[in-house]
């Protein structure tokens, strides 16, 4: 009966990861095509508001079923906030773009959102992460956060040396640039601890979530360079980017919706 068990969640975990590689091939595929055309930012803006949108609404649906109260009934929650927070700043982003033509808007009003998001991520991801990374050496701990240390030292360094920002916008704009590596290092360092650490037991929504922050943590340190150089070229990249760190996410919550919500008929029965 547990063996039965077993290959029944791996299945399920297999499918989950076709899925999932599936849909960023399909989304990314639009982005990627539609490069130099007509239909480019308008391809790019739409995909990653579909992508956080989708991860927002799975979050909504672990909130209603799991409700607020426990650890992880406040992280999910916490985790709930900051993808809504995303939403909203990926719609003001395509707002500017689509709808008042600014081409690549920094500093625009998105940032606050995405700047307000750290808070509840980062209770999020740090309250998860304390709880499964019992494991996690200290040695581990020590180099993975000299190694942020050191990056984003390297990075800000880089931000403010090749800075091509002018007007009065000029101070704001690499503040806010400098601001994002800053909250992104700190909060790298449990998601690559517990990513390292996601071996053990039954894959659970943590690995997905975290590789997920990885991936957005990559494509953030990508725009912000291309924001204070004032960069023209193909961002396709980085959209793409985006797309699968929100379908990550969208992933794990969907794992966790699945394989660690009591279900309630079930338990009624």
């Amino acid at each position: 009966m547990e063996q039965q068990a077993y290959l029944e969640i791996k299945r399920q975990r297999r499918n989950l990861v076709l899925g999932l590689i599936a849909a960023i091939v399909v989304i990314d595929a639009a982005v990627l095509f539609t490069t130099g055309s007509e239909m480019e930012t308008f391809v790019s803006d739409i995909s990653r508001i579909g992508t956080i949108s989708a991860a927002a609404m799975v979050s909504l649906i672990v909130v209603g079923r799991q409700k607020v109260s426990g650890l992880f009934g406040r992280a999910y929650v916490s985790l709930a906030a900051a993808l809504i927070l995303w939403v909203a700043a990926e719609s003001i982003w395509g707002y500017y773009e689509l709808g008042l033509g600014v081409e690549t808007p920094f500093p625009s009003i998105a940032d606050a959102f995405w700047l307000a998001a750290y808070g509840p991520l980062g209770y999020h991801l740090f309250t998860t992460g304390k709880f499964f990374g019992k494991g996690v050496k200290k040695s581990a701990i020590i180099i993975v956060s000299l190694a942020a240390a050191m990056f984003l030292a390297f990075y800000v360094q880089a931000i403010i040396g090749v800075s091509d920002l002018e007007g009065p916008e000029a101070l704001a704009g690499v503040a806010i640039s400098i601001a994002y590596p800053v909250l992104d290092a700190i909060l790298i360092v449990p998601a690559v601890l517990m990513v390292t650490n996601a071996g053990k037991g039954q894959l659970t929504s943590i690995p997905w979530i975290f590789v997920g922050w990885i991936l957005l943590v990559i494509a953030d340190s990508l725009l912000g360079i291309t924001a204070v150089t004032n960069f023209t070229g193909e961002l396709f990249h980085i959209t793409m980017m985006y797309n699968a760190a929100y379908l990550c996410f969208a992933a794990g919550l969907v794992w966790y919706n699945r394989q660690f919500i009591p279900d309630e008929k079930k338990l009624a029965r």
